[in-house]
């Protein structure tokens, strides 16, 4: 539902810019029509006035992303001051981890990556980036955010969200989903193997509140990696580590 002092107007061209959320280079008004919902005069006027403002390019019958779209992202990556405060606990622990690690919040009903270090040589089968997001059930991003909320917020979490079905060995019951979460908020940590991806484990702890929200740090593996005990507790032991190291 609208709320009374909503701009309408407003909120209809955000609902443009987050077509280009899945990673789309570009895309025709039918195709922005389609995603929106809105109809064709509609979703014209929309693109022509996010080209006029700078936010979108035209080439063809095609709209894409302008740079400018990044000056939003830089300031608030700047005013929490991730460049001085996170970035070099993710660089240093990532080089003693050999691979990555990420650090997420929430965003409603989905994890968006908001920073992230990896080296060279590690193995990121999902192709993870600053702005990448995950849905909240099947990853362990998704379930220590959940997990770190009050036993009302949980409830009402699990009595909203559904599982989608993404790998052969996604988690559908609801009940073990609780049970999964309930276990993150006891332990301090999440993990999850091939819910999201086959042949992926991510493991998450969580980290102090950017503004007044919780965030976590992450990171994703082989979970041939993790299958070894000593090697998950090493990087169990990373993480929590890295976590202390962040100031925010």
């Amino acid at each position: 539902m609208i709320q009374k002092d909503n701009a309408s107007t407003f909120s209809k061209g955000l609902r443009v810019l987050s077509c280009f959320e899945t990673g789309r280079r570009d895309l025709t008004m039918a195709e922005v029509s389609r995603l929106t919902g809105f109809d064709r005069a509609t979703a014209r006027r929309l693109c022509l006035t996010l080209e006029d403002n700078g936010y979108l390019q035209k080439e063809d019958r095609a709209f894409r992303l302008t740079p400018k779209i990044l000056a939003m992202a830089g300031g608030y990556l700047t005013s929490n001051n991730f460049a001085h405060s996170v970035q070099p606990v993710l660089n240093q622990f990532a080089e003693e981890f050999e691979g990555e690690i990420a650090l997420a919040m929430r965003d409603g009903d989905r994890a968006i990556y908001v920073a992230r270090s990896a080296i060279s040589s590690a193995r990121i089968s999902i192709g993870f980036s600053i702005g990448s997001t995950l849905p909240l059930l099947p990853t362990a991003v998704g379930q220590m955010l959940i997990a770190r909320g009050l036993e009302s917020e949980v409830n009402m979490d699990l009595a909203r969200l559904r599982p989608e079905k993404l790998t052969e060995a996604t988690d559908m019951d609801l009940a073990s989903i609780r049970n999964k979460i309930e276990q993150a908020a006891r332990h301090g940590y999440a993990f999850v193997r091939n819910e999201f991806e086959m042949g992926a484990a991510g493991i998450a702890v969580p980290v102090g509140n950017i503004g007044a929200l919780p965030a976590v740090l992450a990171t994703t593996a082989s979970i041939n990696q993790f299958d070894k005990a000593a090697e998950f507790d090493r990087a169990l032991d990373i993480l929590r580590r890295a976590a202390m190291n962040i100031r925010l």
